[in-house]
């Protein structure tokens, strides 16, 4: 298998389920070392892969998939619809150089009916909350609304299954931090 075939691979994959995206072994393996580890520098880089491995960032890994899929798709004869089949967001195949159109316009002359696209439910976005996430986190994981995405995180919080940790200590750039919620 190619390397363009594994990241498209592990990019389908994590779309259908984002837990797939944590390591367990390698989450065992740096605990491991930092539980041996003395030297605070060598435990402040080991927090931070701990923190990395136990929260795996979606955007690494769609950014992989833009810069290979349209080379691996075109070798292997397969359309930006067959991705979006399987629930790559249009702007992601934008980006990776598929031709797929932005969304038809009201009142078109197509003579065929539109077929709705599937919506993501509230219970998707509860199912597929990691470890801990931001609510924009969880809307590109899921493709959830802000709507859904808000109400799924409310009613978890309601029946005590999600915290709210307070701002996203890995925030840079302008503007006010992020709320990071962890999974209770």
């Amino acid at each position: 298998m190619s390397q363009p075939e594994t990241i498209v691979r592990k990019y389908l994959t994590a779309l259908q389920d984002p837990s797939t995206l944590r390591d367990d072994d390698a989450i065992e393996e740096a605990q491991s070392a930092l539980d041996a580890e003395e030297d605070p520098i060598e435990r402040l880089k080991l927090q931070q892969t701990l923190a990395e491995l136990n929260a795996p960032s979606m955007t690494a890994i769609e950014d992989e998939f833009v810069v290979h899929a349209k080379a691996w798709a075109d070798e292997a004869g397969l359309t930006g619809k067959a991705f979006e089949a399987e629930g790559v967001p249009s702007a992601t195949l934008r980006r990776a150089g598929f031709d797929v159109a932005k969304g038809r316009k009201r009142g078109g002359s197509s003579s065929t009916p539109r077929k709705r696209s599937s919506r993501t439910t509230q219970e998707d976005v509860i199912n597929a909350m990691p470890k801990s996430f931001t609510l924009k986190s969880l809307r590109e994981t899921t493709g959830g609304s802000p709507a859904v995405v808000r109400k799924a995180v409310d009613a978890e919080i309601e029946a005590g299954r999600v915290v709210d940790a307070g701002p996203d200590p890995d925030h840079s750039g302008p503007g006010r931090a992020a709320t990071l919620y962890r999974r209770t």
